[in-house]
């Protein structure tokens, strides 16, 4: 799934670390089961999800979509 950002900070900009810890470390900071995690390295942010089935994983990536962006 790929998403256009139409909002932001620009990268090396005297906001992108305040900008960078107010959004990212809150979305680090979300509890998951155990079957999603986080992971974020730089400006990137990964949902890594497993199970056993294409639906299940599909389902399960929706779900941690759904509560990132509320």
């Amino acid at each position: 799934m790929e998403t256009a950002v139409s909002k932001g900070c620009p990268q090396g900009s005297g906001l992108y670390l305040g900008m960078w810890y107010i959004f990212y470390n809150s979305l680090l900071e979300l509890k998951f089961s155990s079957s999603k995690k986080i992971i974020a390295f730089a400006d990137d942010l990964l949902l890594l999800t497993r199970g056993k089935t294409v639906s299940e994983i599909e389902n399960i990536a929706n779900l941690g979509l759904t509560k990132i962006s509320t």
